[in-house]
């Protein structure tokens, strides 16, 4: 099955950061294989910075929003792990993943 891929929005404050430092965890564990990291310039999400999104084949997709840049990487990495190690049409429980959803 493809990696799931990890979306950062870099448009709004802080998310620059976030991305940088979730691609560097991510580069020191050696989890380049267990998923993507990608950015985006807009989540359109801009009133709640910093926002991610996980997103997979036959997964369901995950928004977070109000992620800190420096305190929430580490979670934010291991909730792609998780995500990743889901099969087909398992949830990913929502106190695995840091920040906020709007939903």
């Amino acid at each position: 099955m493809p990696r799931p891929t990890l979306t950062i929005c870099t448009g709004c404050d802080g998310g620059e950061a976030l991305y940088e430092r979730v691609r560097k965890l991510r580069k020191a564990r050696d989890l380049k294989e267990v998923f993507k990291v990608d950015e985006t310039s807009c989540l359109h999400l801009c009133s709640w910075p910093c926002n991610a999104q996980l997103e997979g084949k036959k997964r369901s997709t995950y928004v977070r929003s109000e992620l800190d840049p420096k305190r929430d990487v580490e979670a934010l990495v291991q909730a792609a792990c998780d995500y990743a190690a889901l099969s087909p049409g398992q949830e990913l429980s929502e106190l695995k993943l840091p920040g906020s959803s709007l939903e």
